[in-house]
């Protein structure tokens, strides 16, 4: 065999695997649910025309609001923080709180008993685990810091694997335009997660941008079990999520609206969720216009 062969066969086995392994690789909100924490993020870098920032792009157990008040400089978590890929914890007990009080409500920062941090991917500017545990929490178990930082890549990796999100939405698609058209939605959350950011300070457009883009890609893993097979969800931009039905009945429509409304209460709040806004956005009858919808703009 020569080495040209061996090469595409060993690159053959490789995305092989890569495809098994995103597969199977959960979501950062199952696996944090299977993993038994209640308040939990992952802090990814960003630049920006304003300075180089970390800001939460996964959460689970989080409001909106506190996803975007743990937004900090790249230089306070670099100075913070050890880069070594292993568990730091900050607990109250030895009066390690005080650095994070500007990234918490007051009535969250005095109930917090520890703080976890896992750094993982790159030790130049790595992504950043972050694990809350309040006075009333059972204790955490933690996974060896090897493993859970070898998940933690995995689940970032493949969050976005647009081979997979695709050919889902394809299965979706042939199933539902033997129902009816394409009902094309944009389900609008922009206003209410303005309406809990108010009063944050963050640093130009550019980073208040990419809060709302992560809270929005939050709210999707919560409302996308809402829109079963063969319905299709996906996030969309400025805090819009797009959403395909195959429902003709209005009264759904209105039903499955409340309840979009009811489910996000634990990251928007119950006042904030009013502005909820589901918006027909018009009829396809074809795949390819289906797709479009979905994944563009």
């Amino acid at each position: 065999m020569d080495t040209n062969e061996t090469t595409i066969k060993r690159g053959g086995l490789l995305q092989k695997a890569q495809s098994v392994l995103a597969d199977v690789t959960p979501t950062f909100s199952h696996w944090s649910k299977r993993s038994g924490f209640i308040r939990a993020a992952i802090l990814s870098p960003c630049s920006t025309s304003e300075g180089d920032f970390y800001y939460v792009t996964d959460a689970f157990g989080l409001t909106a609001r506190e996803m975007a008040l743990l937004t900090e400089t790249k230089d306070f978590w670099m100075k913070t923080l050890s880069r070594a890929f292993e568990w730091q914890c900050f607990s109250r007990d030895f009066d390690e709180l005080g650095k994070f009080d500007g990234l918490f409500e007051d009535d969250i920062f005095n109930a917090i008993n520890k703080i976890f941090f896992l750094p993982f991917k790159n030790r130049e500017e790595p992504l950043i685990f972050v694990l809350i545990e309040l006075d009333d929490d059972d204790d955490i178990n933690l996974a060896p810091a090897s493993e859970a930082a070898v998940m933690l890549k995995n689940i970032v990796e493949f969050k976005n694997q647009e081979k997979k999100i695709l050919a889902k939405f394809d299965k979706n698609l042939d199933t539902g335009l033997g129902i009816s058209e394409s009902h094309l939605y944009l389900l609008s959350l922009k206003m209410c997660i303005e309406s809990n950011l108010a009063g944050v300070e963050l640093p130009g457009d550019e980073l208040k941008a990419n809060v709302i883009q992560a809270v929005t890609d939050v709210a999707q893993t919560i409302v996308a079990p809402l829109f079963r097979a063969p319905n299709c969800s996906h996030t969309g931009t400025k805090g819009e999520i797009k959403v395909i039905l195959f429902e003709k009945d209005e009264e759904y429509e209105q039903l499955l609206a409340y309840h979009i409304s009811r489910t996000l209460i634990s990251l928007l709040g119950s006042k904030a969720t009013k502005e909820i806004a589901l918006l027909p956005a018009g009829l396809c009858a074809n795949k390819k216009g289906s797709i479009t919808f979905l994944t563009q703009g």
